[in-house]
């Protein structure tokens, strides 16, 4: 006769021991497939972890070989960029770009507003027209910062009432202008490019006369070599307006003028060519060296070299 377990042994042995199918339901299960990957991947980042810890085991690691082919080239190529902006010369060229936009955006927009025709841009020289036969000589246009043209009249201390402004190279005429908020006695400007001396001539007859203290201001269309200097005391301005050559033409007229005639003569030469050895080659200046004042701010603000010479007279 079967022996029938009590009722709560019956429960018991069913909570218990599981059906054969559901045995097989549980391991088929999706939970059961998502928790055996889970352990799966988490064994072999262990076993890839420890291959990559200990050296020489002869086991490849993916995590090492990654590392050799993204994170390696990537740090080496950092460090050299790093290397080429901390090299001298690259920091310079940063610093002087900085200095081209600090005063074409920052200081000189106050000025720059009061031009009709603005003088801001830079003018390739090949798209001028020019009628003298010392084109091949000339140079593109480019504007003297405003400011730089202030600490450049501060280093010379003199009565400007005595002195005529000549700008050899007057392009658009901003440093007449910029003349002519100072008491010289007249202001000149040589310029041979057309539609230079067109805007220059433009920008002359807008000016505000409200800020200008010497209204006698003129841009005359022309060859600098060929037009000789005035008679009397003078500050000649050149912002490397040409080359080495015509330079040597044009200083030769003054010193011969100076030479008739001896007096007080400036020669302001901004981010020159080199010239230094015609100017004491002539017999007729001496070089100056800047007030401690407009020596600093030329030195930390001035994107360009400045040079002054004063005549021995």
């Amino acid at each position: 006769m079967p022996v029938v377990p009590p009722r709560s042994e019956r429960l018991e042995s069913q909570a218990t021991v599981p059906s054969q199918r559901g045995v097989k339901d549980m391991a088929t299960s999706p939970k059961s497939r998502v928790a055996e990957r889970i352990a799966q991947l988490a064994a072999t980042a262990a076993s890839q972890n420890t291959a990559a810890a200990v050296p020489g085991t002869g086991i490849s690691s993916p995590v090492a070989e990654i590392s050799r082919d993204t994170v390696q080239p990537k740090l080496e190529r950092t460090g050299a960029k790093i290397k080429e902006r901390a090299h001298p010369d690259r920091l310079k060229q940063d610093y002087l770009n900085y200095l081209f936009w600090l005063h074409e955006f920052v200081l000189d927009p106050p000025t720059e507003q009061l031009f009709f025709v603005p003088t801001k841009k830079r003018v390739r020289l090949a798209n001028l027209t020019i009628r003298s036969h010392n084109r091949e000589h000339g140079h593109d246009y480019r504007p003297t910062p405003c400011k730089l043209f202030e600490w450049v009249l501060g280093a010379i201390e003199y009565d400007f009432s005595r002195l005529t402004f000549v700008d050899h190279g007057a392009g658009k005429g901003r440093v007449l202008l910029l003349a002519s908020e100072h008491p010289f006695q007249a202001i000149g400007g040589i310029e041979f490019a057309e539609e230079l001396h067109d805007d220059a001539i433009m920008n002359i007859q807008q000016y505000p006369r409200s800020r200008m203290k010497c209204r006698n201001v003129e841009c005359v269309l022309g060859d600098a070599s060929e037009v000789g200097p005035p008679e009397g005391e003078t500050l000649h301005y050149f912002f490397s307006p040409f080359s080495r050559e015509v330079f040597a033409e044009v200083l030769h007229n003054i010193v011969v003028s100076y030479r008739q005639k001896p007096r007080r003569l400036y020669v302001v030469l901004i981010d020159p060519p080199e010239v230094a050895d015609l100017m004491e080659k002539s017999g007729a200046f001496m070089r100056l060296e800047l007030p401690l004042q407009q020596r600093l701010k030329m030195r930390l603000f001035s994107p360009y070299e400045v040079v002054l010479y004063r005549s021995l007279a």
